[in-house]
């Protein structure tokens, strides 16, 4: 299998809080023509702006970040997190398939097991396609306050040596008195840019790298089960799991079926499999 869909390294641009100043720059994000993971704090009133539809429309992802934003001590965690879902749910008309713990507090992460494929938290490490990370525990950097470009830049050239998917997590941006660590959006501009200008890296949401790598890591582990010269793997995906999820592979030779059909090479050099099917056929 190809690691990061056949690129050096993956990265996730994400934003907590639906802060007035990510709203205020939406049209220069957008114009980055990447992706993008946008966590709705969903009582705060930047969370109902319309902003948000246009951006599930432009193809980036809104997560969960709950209701109120509690600390990891605070009773009612789980309603909490539910009713951020439910507003999701009812404003936008998308179900989150991610979220990110408040504080990136210990305390969500069985609330998220039984709701999320994946649940973003804090902390410097980088996911290695064969590490150790927990899916309900996907660390994420957050850069200082006022840091320039050559900060975030730092971090991908660690994750393009390393192999590595790096998510990176801004509040918002220089002036928004709401925001935590607020930096100037020229600068992560730039930033974003650098990483564009490499080709190599993967710049996808949290749910679009996150169910690659963990589709990835299921197919690795499938069982198998040999007749003669013919080889099928099989697995089950986590719930939930994204439909129409796809990872892509290479064989030195033979004939790769899903369904009793056979796989067409793709023109880069790689087959796509698909998760939903749940097995795997090679033949000679």
């Amino acid at each position: 299998m190809l690691d990061w869909a056949g690129f050096v390294a993956a990265a996730t641009y994400t934003f907590d809080d639906a802060n007035p100043s990510q709203i205020a720059n939406y049209d220069a994000l957008q114009g980055l023509g990447v992706p993008f993971t946008f966590y709705l704090w969903t009582n705060r009133p930047g969370a109902s702006n319309d902003i948000w539809s246009r951006a599930v429309t432009d193809g980036h992802e809104l997560g969960n970040h709950t209701q109120s934003h509690l600390q990891g001590t605070s009773a009612n965690l789980a309603e909490d997190t539910d009713a951020g879902e439910l507003f999701i749910q009812s404003h936008f008309g998308v179900a989150a398939y991610t979220m990110a713990a408040p504080y990136g507090a210990s305390q969500y992460i069985d609330i998220a097991s039984t709701r999320y494929l994946i649940n973003r938290s804090i902390g410097d490490t980088m996911v290695l396609t064969n590490g150790a990370t927990d899916r309900m525990s996907v660390p994420t950097f957050i850069p200082p306050e006022g840091a320039l470009a050559t900060d975030l830049n730092r971090r991908i050239d660690a994750a393009r040596e390393k192999g590595a998917w790096t998510s990176l997590l801004v509040h918002g941006f220089t002036g928004d008195g709401s925001a935590y660590l607020p930096i100037d959006v020229s600068e992560f501009i730039a930033s974003v840019e650098y990483t564009k200008a490499f080709g190599d890296v993967w710049i996808g949401t949290m749910l679009d790298i996150g169910a690659y790598w963990v589709g990835q890591k299921v197919v690795r582990e499938a069982t198998s089960q040999r007749q003669g010269s013919t080889t099928t793997w099989s697995w089950t995906l986590p719930e939930p799991f994204p439909p129409n999820r796809r990872v892509r592979v290479t064989v030195t030779g033979g004939t790769l079926s899903q369904g009793g059909i056979p796989l067409t090479w793709d023109e880069h050099g790689y087959y796509e499999v698909s998760l939903d099917l749940g097995s795997l056929t090679l033949a000679p």
